[in-house]
């Protein structure tokens, strides 16, 4: 059983960065604030928050800034979501313009209570209105599982995202209790399911939630023989002291070896470290793995 208390040991040096604002940071608050936008950076805690935005890089978060799920990990706030905002397409693709971007990330909170698509149509919208206004910048989606609905996941699909993503977050073992409103086949059926209508595809999972070493390889070889051609691997982080605990820091020697045997696996792209998140150098993933518009 994975118990809830605050992590058991200050962090190693390796996890520790600086904190620090530039204006390039400051830029990237006005315009989240001012398109009236929500980003993961920022619901997630995430710790490289402060290196992205300085690149004038995000992960935008569409569908409202609460989730129907409230997965032991995620400092995401969760309960009864808004009502749908149908404008948010528009603002999203009129900031990804305003940056000049590249390469963009998309991502959202679980939205079970809508029935009808679990939210398909508005990712949809966004994905066509980013690619129509910003034809030169590829789209990344890192989406939820939409309960499995494949009419849901082939509205996606049907606006040619260059890489669909959705995390398995962990190992099988302790799924059940990292992400209890989850499911790890359905995940793994999504993926399959991407992988089978011709998405370049890409997962990730998190490590220091109780898995062992064996368990990280096994996956990593269950995730390759479905056909994921991106897989990353971080150290998870502890957001807050609701939030599982940290059951061990894993050392970069560690991530290494993932690395490695990934490759070897013949996976495409490997993004392991401590710090890695499943947007971080996402840009660079995308150049690495051929894509370009």
């Amino acid at each position: 059983m994975i118990k809830i208390h605050p992590a058991p040991k200050r962090k190693p040096d390796w996890l520790k960065i600086k904190l620090k604002t530039t204006e390039n940071y400051n830029d990237m608050k006005s315009l989240m604030d001012t398109y009236q936008l929500n980003t993961v950076c920022e619901e997630a805690k995430c710790p490289n928050i402060y290196e992205c935005w300085d690149n004038r890089t995000a992960t935008v978060m569409i569908l409202g800034d609460v989730c129907t799920r409230a997965c032991g990990f995620c400092s995401v706030k969760t309960g009864k979501p808004n009502v749908v905002d149908n404008n948010e397409p528009s603002r999203v693709s009129e900031l990804v313009q305003k940056l000049n971007l590249r390469h963009v990330v998309i991502t959202s909170v679980d939205r079970d209570d809508l029935k009808d698509d679990y939210g398909a149509q508005i990712w949809m919208e966004t994905i066509n209105l980013i690619k129509d206004k910003s034809p030169n910048c590829t789209v990344e989606v890192l989406t939820p599982d939409f309960r499995g609905y494949k009419p849901a996941l082939k509205k996606v699909f049907s606006s040619k995202p260059h890489i669909f993503s959705h995390n398995i977050e962990c190992v099988e073992r302790i799924s059940k209790e990292v992400r209890v409103q989850s499911n790890w086949q359905r995940s793994l059926d999504v993926l399959k399911f991407s992988v089978d209508n011709n998405m370049s595809t890409k997962t990730g999972i998190m490590v220091g939630l109780g898995e062992t070493d064996e368990e990280v390889f096994s996956t990593m070889e269950e995730i390759y023989n479905i056909g994921v051609k991106i897989f990353n691997i971080g150290q998870y982080l502890q957001p807050t002291n609701k939030n599982l605990s940290v059951q061990r820091f894993v050392d970069p020697t560690v991530f290494k070896k993932y690395e490695t045997f990934g490759y070897n696996l013949g996976f495409d792209v490997v993004e392991s470290g401590p710090l890695v998140r499943s947007s971080y150098h996402a840009d660079k993933q995308a150049r690495a793995f051929g894509l370009d518009c």
